[in-house]
């Protein structure tokens, strides 16, 4: 059961900053964190709050900080809305009421062109 708090942060963070990242034309990762904390920061309480409905599942204080401590270490990531349904698709199903910005975010990429396959 420890495990399941750290692999949805793992799923966390990669939808976020990439999604993010994408959506405001970042070329990294690190860059959609600095430029867009507060959209980060956002899409992530967002999308622990989901899961801790879902799936029942408490998440260590701290989350937020961890998942930007491991953005500095590859801050030169780029940025792409890739893997849909190993990443994003799993927050997207969860609906609009339960993930607003997210799925905001998906639709406003899709809007631009960014990504090349339909939304479920």
């Amino acid at each position: 059961e420890d495990y399941k708090p750290a692999m949805f942060e793992k799923l966390i963070w990669i939808s976020t900053y990439m999604l993010v990242g994408k959506a405001k034309e970042c070329s990294s990762v690190g860059q959609a964190g600095a430029d867009h904390g507060e959209l980060v920061e956002t899409v992530v309480n967002e999308l622990l709050a989901a899961v801790s409905a879902k799936e029942g599942i408490t998440f260590p204080e701290g989350a937020m900080s961890r998942l930007a401590a491991y953005t500095d270490v590859v801050a030169d990531f780029p940025c792409g809305v890739k893997e849909f349904e190993w990443r994003n698709e799993y927050f997207y199903k969860l609906c609009d009421d339960a993930c607003p910005t997210h799925n905001g975010l998906l639709k406003e990429c899709k809007e631009k062109g960014f990504i090349d396959f339909e939304l479920p």
